[in-house]
């Protein structure tokens, strides 16, 4: 059986919000999705990697938007992980310009962060933008949206 969840993440990975705000967020999952297998609210010491799993098709760079070979991806990944993703600046292969990890351009989305609201199994379908703006007041901060399919 496979397993969906819906996460979370500020846009700015350093970003993690009150304890207040933490709680609001996970109350506001649980009455959008009643039914998930299970809601969280994390924070983590470092910045760690929100992957979209089976749904990933593509990196590209945010400023040319050319398609960046996934080995090259990798390397940076592997590069860039140390006790935690320090989100250095890199030469994009395809037009030079730097760009962070968390700045690439993920279809599916994916991102990095420090805090993630994250449901298993919401039962819910995509997230509206006015849901999502809603948990973006709620944590004072703006959000991306991530689709985990395993």
């Amino acid at each position: 059986m496979s397993d969906n969840f819906l996460i979370l993440i500020p846009q700015d990975p350093n970003h993690v919000p009150t304890a207040d705000q933490q709680s609001e967020a996970g109350r506001r999952m649980r009455g959008l999705a009643p039914n998930a297998d299970e809601i969280k609210t994390e924070t983590f010491e470092t910045v760690q990697f929100f992957d979209c799993a089976a749904n990933f098709s593509s990196v590209s760079c945010p400023h040319c938007r050319s398609e960046i070979p996934q080995d090259w991806w990798g390397d940076k990944m592997d590069a860039d992980y140390e006790d935690g993703f320090q989100l250095a600046s890199y030469d994009a292969p395809c037009c030079g310009k730097a760009a962070n990890l968390h700045e690439l351009v993920y279809d599916w989305p994916q991102g990095f962060g420090r805090f993630a609201v994250t449901a298993m199994n919401p039962g819910i379908g995509l997230l509206s933008d006015q849901q999502r703006e809603e948990f973006e007041a709620l944590l004072g901060t703006k959000l991306r949206v991530i689709y985990n399919h395993l």
